[in-house]
């Protein structure tokens, strides 16, 4: 549960990244791809919630808009939690370093809410859930190849399969195969 205002944009993520495989798939991306995860999240939420598709020359706008945040405060965050999971802290007690980290967390967590509610601001109306669920699809996996367009990626087979846990979790009303299908897997 999120100590967070509620938001429909932070709701979908919590959502979404809480079911099987998303987080592992976008983490992945993250780390090969260097996707920012409320991105994708957000490309996916656009589309399943019917607020429609992306352009490359906006989405370069709203990333270089959160950029600074992601840069300057996101990834340090993120950087500070690792170093300290990763580190051999010999003398410190083990118990303070997993409280220091879980704090770390919960301000890497925060930093991505923030990141999240700047994204979601330039879509203040509701969606429009009441537009055909096969064009929802289709206008969420056109910005996730809009951002793949921005990233200068073009997806691979590893890129569809990961990204695939995210997508069916976002429609879960679909059947797998047509998930697949939108994203070209196996074909």
């Amino acid at each position: 549960m999120s100590a967070f205002l509620p938001h429909p944009f932070w709701n979908f993520s919590l959502e979404v990244y809480a079911a099987e495989g998303v987080s592992a798939g976008c983490l992945g991306l993250q780390e090969r791809r260097q996707a920012d995860v409320n991105v994708l999240l957000l490309c996916v939420w656009l589309g399943a919630s019917g607020r429609g598709t992306l352009t490359v020359d906006r989405l370069k706008a709203l990333l270089a808009e959160v950029e600074p945040w992601q840069e300057g405060v996101v990834r340090l965050a993120r950087a500070m939690r690792q170093r300290i999971r990763e580190g051999a802290w010999t003398l410190a007690p083990p118990e303070t370093v997993e409280a220091a980290r879980r704090r770390v967390a919960e301000a890497e967590l925060a930093a991505e809410h923030v990141e999240q509610l700047m994204l979601a601001a330039h879509w203040p109306l509701p969606g429009d859930r009441d537009r055909p669920v096969q064009q929802r699809l289709r206008a969420a996996i056109g910005n996730l190849g809009v951002y793949a367009v921005c990233l200068g990626v073009t997806p691979d087979a590893r890129d569809r399969e990961e990204l695939l846990p995210l997508v069916a979790a976002a429609f879960p009303g679909l059947h797998r195969l047509e998930i697949e299908r939108a994203l070209g897997i196996g074909r």
